[in-house]
């Protein structure tokens, strides 16, 4: 997302106040637009369901979008790392010509994955109408190809016609949700809600089609990048599967609540785990805006000064001002999120009644926003790593953090209810350190790492 996030700080140097709120707007909806205006719109149409269907039909709704959501995210996860590296490659390179080719191949290789993952999930084993689960299935593909249209946008330099089309994607997934749901139930609030998520995605498809023409034919090179690196296949996999394990610990047990025929959600745990990522956007906004591109400045000049073959000193003394960079990224990530964060904290206890919640819910929400702050932290530093080529610590911290996040949250369980989101928390700060460990030893070694990766030249 650096690309995008250099056109959002041109905005910050008009340095009004209007443009400051403007920017930091525009990097939330693109950094945080699908899950955001997501649960925004669920939280919407949950207010009206219960008046045209029952409380059980809204709960599977409500539970069919976020497994959705859950499987959609691990599927593209993936290849998301490996079309990631190939179409910086292509950024390098300056053959954006291929972006659009390998945008259509991407979404047609995804596509057919989805379909024969989704078809019998939704057809055969449901059991829920046909209009409910054709629908079920176009919102499927369509949340997985609006993440891949997200990878490919990255570069994009109109970020106004992004945010417009999840505001208006969102919208209209409240609006028809609500319109066609009074007139047919749970199946008119699925098409509804599915007809706005695919405007989303006609909306970025647009856009990148007007972005980035061409008149090439399909590319699917990008594939020979999945064999290529592995491990990143197993880290954008590892990574996703790692933010749903907790969940899915407790779908799958005792605190667990069937919804239909074969979801199963845990209402205990689930509403306020879900509020506490939404006190992450603030950190979103920052990471995208302002700390990816910090960074990458110097990141830049540290390797502009190696490929120079400038001498010793300079280059020890772009590492320090890198090295700086991610220290004061970090010390930022710290005072703004870590203000806010602390603020949640102080205001969960006035959201119980507005939103339902119970006192355990409470405790699960104050650990949540802590975990998904250090989990933000933990975000900064594998970033860090992948951009270094770390490949191999990135995928330990990614293994690492999931291992730990199913196995907390299960004992959590058998605890009790006091305990529910420390599986979480100790998980994260448990990553975050290591990360922190990892991070700081390969960077000492940087310049030694740096020189010996490369190939020998023999006359």
């Amino acid at each position: 997302m650096a690309g995008i996030g250099f056109r959002l700080r041109k905005i910050l140097k008009k340095d009004s106040f209007f443009s400051v709120i403007k920017a930091y707007l525009y990097s939330a909806m693109i950094s945080s637009g699908p899950w955001l205006i997501t649960i925004v719109s669920l939280g919407a149409l949950g207010i009206f369901q219960t008046k045209a269907v029952s409380l059980e039909e809204s709960h599977v709704f409500s539970a069919t979008v976020v497994y959705i959501f859950a499987f959609s995210l691990l599927v593209v996860g993936i290849i998301q790392m490996p079309l990631t590296r190939y179409l910086a490659d292509l950024l390098f390179t300056k053959d954006l010509e291929m972006y659009l080719p390998t945008y259509i191949a991407s979404l047609i290789v995804v596509g057919m994955t989805q379909v024969v993952i989704g078809f019998p999930f939704c057809f055969i084993i449901s059991k829920w109408t046909f209009i409910y689960s054709l629908h079920t299935l176009i919102l499927y593909l369509c949340i997985s190809f609006i993440w891949i249209a997200m990878l490919f946008l990255s570069t994009a330099k109109d970020y106004l016609s992004i945010t417009a089309a999840f505001v208006i994607g969102g919208t209209t997934s409240v609006a028809l949700g609500f319109w066609c749901g009074k007139m047919w139930g749970s199946d008119g609030y699925m098409i509804g809600f599915t007809i706005g998520q695919v405007l989303i995605f006609l909306i970025l498809s647009a856009r990148i089609a007007l972005e980035f023409p061409s008149l090439l034919p399909l590319n699917f090179d990008f594939m020979r990048y999945v064999k290529m690196y592995p491990s990143l296949i197993a880290i954008g996999f590892i990574y996703s599967l790692g933010i749903w394990l907790d969940k899915f610990v407790f779908w799958f047990n005792i605190t667990g609540n069937k919804m239909g025929h074969f979801l199963f959600t845990s209402q205990i745990y689930d509403t306020p785990m879900f509020l506490a990522y939404l006190t992450v956007v603030p950190a979103m906004s920052l990471f995208l805006i302002r700390i990816e591109t910090s960074f990458y400045y110097f990141y830049k000049d540290y390797y502009g000064a190696i490929v120079g073959k400038k001498s010793l000193d300079a280059i020890r003394d772009a590492k320090k001002k890198m090295v700086g960079s991610i220290k004061l990224s970090i010390e930022r990530l710290i005072k703004i999120q870590g203000i806010f964060s602390f603020v949640c904290l102080l205001m969960a206890p006035y959201l119980i009644e507005p939103l339902s919640l119970d006192w355990t819910q409470l405790n699960i929400l104050r650990v949540g926003i802590i975990a998904a702050f250090l989990h933000v932290m933990m975000l900064l530093l594998s970033v860090c790593l992948l951009y270094f080529e770390f490949r191999t610590e990135a995928l330990i911290l990614m293994t690492l953090f999931a291992v730990l996040n199913a196995v907390g949250s299960q004992l959590s369980i058998y605890m009790g209810a006091p305990y529910y989101g420390y599986g979480y928390l100790l998980a994260t700060m448990i990553s975050l350190f290591a990360g922190i460990v990892m991070l700081d030893y390969k960077v000492k070694k940087l310049e030694y790492i740096t020189f010996v990766q490369q190939p020998m030249v023999t006359n």
